[in-house]
């Protein structure tokens, strides 16, 4: 586990000896007597330890589980940069060997060249996804567009003229590696990987920018022409929102939203959620109803969020002197989907589904609840979640002629 993940669980650790043992612990005074096995925990002795040890098991399992699911996201990006720079070197061989033509040396082995490239690539690449420049460089999640892509390809040329100039070293002088980096050779070969790089930063920011594997389904353009999908809607909204805007600065106000939303980037991950649209402080989040779908997945991902706000209570309050809370709504159904829009693409979901999820969380702060969810929603949640259900209200929703039922379910924060 890396250094930020341990150092989080000490963190964590010292939080609950202050919260859970005060007096004894930290008055000089010497601890009562308590017997349990757990002894390499040292100095954490209380009465309550059983309690205790349960809170800050599930807080270390948390922060381990954050680690594991951002870790298959980085599986993911080491795989994308593997086979680019593989296909890049295929690509940078393929050109530089027949563009000699009749001037190819009569030794050069065209599948020689291949192997060397792809051998090259996958180490490159491999090199690449282990160690983001973004990590490397302490580049922050909210760095621009262009800054980041100008930024990461310039480190990357400055790592690719390294290689050529201790490459070509070996063996040889000093003045001599310098020249030759600066040869029409080396520069040709400088110049596709700039150009490699430049586009592998972009690829990245614009897959960052739509989400895992939408942009796939963008460049396949598989919803150019509108389809029918069963998908299950959940709207996030920050509770007391207009008092927190009044209360905080502008800046501090869209600061808090910013914060809020990177602790989705887990429970995304995790419950294989997408996220369809940021409207204010509003988020729209998305599930594909497929074979594997149960509706506990939208449960999760909503207490999970609330657990990982509730964990950085000291900083929001810190910060901006309050600590967020969120109030959802869920439905499902069947929706269009389609591609829209000219001058500005993206993929939009139509149907009344949308709408009705959108008018079940207005619902909350009507009967007090932070999350509902239609009766569709029920139907697909686990028997041993349905016990854990209460029918709230028979309510009648706007731009509806008939009532809805809404349910909640009653479950700890990152139970």
């Amino acid at each position: 586990m890396c250094r930020e993940h341990s150092s989080r669980l000490l963190e964590l650790y010292e939080e609950l000896k202050r919260r859970h043992c005060p007096g004894p612990l930290y008055n000089n005074e010497p601890p009562q007597k308590t017997s349990f096995k757990f002894t390499w925990l040292g100095p954490f002795v209380c009465p309550h330890f059983e309690h205790n040890f349960g809170l800050l098991k599930t807080s270390i399992l948390t922060q381990i589980g954050s680690y594991v699911h951002i870790s298959k996201l980085k599986i993911s990006s080491i795989l994308f940069s593997i086979g680019y720079w593989t296909l890049t070197g295929f690509y940078l061989v393929t050109i530089r060997y027949f563009g000699l033509g009749e001037f190819a040396p009569p030794d050069l082995n065209y599948v020689h060249l291949v192997a060397y490239a792809g051998l090259g690539g996958f180490s490159i690449g491999l090199l690449f996804g282990l160690f983001p420049m973004g990590t490397l460089l302490r580049l922050e999640k909210r760095r621009s567009f262009l800054v980041t892509v100008l930024v990461g390809t310039f480190c990357y040329v400055l790592f690719f003229v390294i290689v050529i100039f201790v490459s070509s070293a070996l063996g040889n002088s000093i003045p001599f590696a310098a020249a030759y980096v600066f040869s029409p050779d080396a520069l040709i070969v400088l110049f596709h990987l700039s150009m490699s790089s430049a586009l592998y930063h972009f690829m990245l920011q614009i897959n960052r920018k739509f989400g895992p594997g939408v942009m796939l389904e963008y460049m396949l353009g598989k919803y150019f022409a509108p389809k029918q999908e069963e998908r299950a809607f959940m709207f996030l909204d920050l509770k007391s929102s207009t008092r927190l805007a009044e209360m905080l600065e502008h800046v501090s106000y869209s600061r808090l939203v910013q914060d809020c939303y990177a602790e989705l980037t887990v429970p995304l991950l995790d419950y294989k959620a997408q996220v369809y649209q940021y409207v204010g402080d509003e988020v729209v989040v998305s599930w594909k109803m497929n074979h594997h779908f149960t509706a506990d997945s939208c449960v999760d991902f909503f207490y999970d969020f609330l657990h990982r706000l509730e964990l950085k209570k000291n900083y929001f309050v810190q910060q901006y002197g309050v600590c967020p809370q969120f109030k959802a709504g869920v439905h499902c159904g069947k929706v269009t989907v389609a591609e829209v829009g000219e001058i500005k693409t993206e993929i939009a979901y139509h149907g009344d589904v949308v709408n009705t999820a959108s008018r079940i969380q207005n619902l909350c702060n009507r009967y007090d609840r932070l999350l509902l969810m239609s009766e569709s929603v029920l139907r697909h949640l686990p028997d041993n979640d349905r016990e854990h259900t209460r029918f709230v209200a028979e309510a009648e929703i706007r731009g509806k002629e008939t009532t809805i039922k809404v349910f909640t379910i009653f479950r700890q924060a990152g139970a």
